[in-house]
């Protein structure tokens, strides 16, 4: 093989990494969007593809320059050629994924703006219950302010450290303001979660950040089921003291199901985005490959037995006339 490149890099070289290293980059965020943003599988999938793809490449290279043994070298050529192909298979699966996820960006965005609308109406409807038992409790609490016996009652059940005469309004302002406060805690947790929720949604796919929409994504698709049995656990967890039992609250209007996780994990049909970067960069990825050397040793081939004496051929011994 020659050495007249020794430890320089050709143009071949240049374009075949920069190609491969391009194609890796977009099969790794077409896995890391089919993985829903579980990022550490989809880095180490995407740097083992371009790893043999450059070892593919770099190795049929070699060998197609390799002067000796080339029948076993050719057999090795061929074979590192037919595995570059193969790897580019799973390569446009995950290129495909990208492009589709790319071209849907309207529709993404609007599938995550009406999650959180729904999620948002889930939570306006848990508190416009919690106010309604609010005012409920406070008419029933000023009722019985009117009246003796209704004195006494609040005196029991509101456990006050007073006569009867001695009630007034600023206690039923208290106990309204304490059974309020006990139904907004009851949620406290599960808002300040979707208010989170909402914030990132809103920063990572109005800010098309392709590294972290998939795992939002993914916490979006079950947070409209995980919200709503945890309002209604929350509503039903406390209840006034003229409560008998607590009400219940549905807000199974609001749950709709939602997509946004399977517009990123579902594997795409025919995508002619992705075949047409697959093409691209795996044909830029050949050019170590096609600009790389030949052997210059010659085959012997097959030919007429007067080739042997053309242009005065050898003696391999004569008679002496003499003789």
């Amino acid at each position: 093989m020659s050495q007249s490149n020794s430890g320089n890099l050709s143009k071949g070289d240049v374009i075949s990494f920069v190609a491969l290293l391009l194609l890796g980059l977009v099969v790794f965020f077409g896995l890391n969007f089919t993985m829903l943003g579980n990022r550490l599988p989809s880095v180490m999938v995407a740097v083992l593809l371009f790893m043999l793809m450059v070892v593919f490449v770099f190795l049929a290279a070699y060998a197609k320059a390799q002067d000796f043994n080339q029948d076993k070298w050719k057999a090795v050529e061929y074979t590192m050629l037919g595995l570059y192909v193969a790897a580019l298979v799973p390569c446009y699966l995950y290129a495909g994924k990208f492009f589709d996820v790319m071209w849907a960006r309207e529709e993404i965005t609007r599938t995550v703006e009406r999650d959180l609308d729904d999620i948002d109406h889930m939570f306006a409807e848990y508190r416009k219950g919690c106010e309604s038992r609010v005012g409920t409790y406070q008419t029933e609490l000023e009722a019985l302010l009117e009246s003796e016996e209704g004195r006494k009652r609040m005196v029991r059940l509101l456990e006050l450290d007073k006569q009867p005469a001695e009630v007034s309004r600023a206690d039923v302002s208290q106990a309204v303001s304490s059974f309020s406060d006990m139904l907004e805690l009851s949620a406290g947790p599960l808002e300040e979660e979707e208010a989170g929720l909402a914030a990132r949604c809103e920063e990572n796919f109005k800010g098309w950040n392709l590294l972290f929409m998939p795992q939002y994504a993914s916490e979006l698709a079950g947070a409209k089921e995980r919200y709503a049995q945890g309002l209604e656990e929350a509503y039903a967890a406390r209840k006034s003291k003229l409560e008998a039992e607590a009400p219940a609250l549905d807000v199974s209007s609001f749950v709709r199901e939602s997509n946004i996780g399977r517009m990123f994990a579902s594997l795409p049909g025919f995508s002619f985005s992705g075949l047409l970067a697959v093409v691209i960069l795996g044909g830029l990825g050949l050019f170590k490959y096609v600009l790389g050397e030949k052997s210059k040793r010659k085959q012997l081939r097959k030919g007429e037995a007067g080739s042997i004496t053309e242009d005065g051929g050898f003696i391999v011994g004569e008679r002496n006339s003499r003789d």
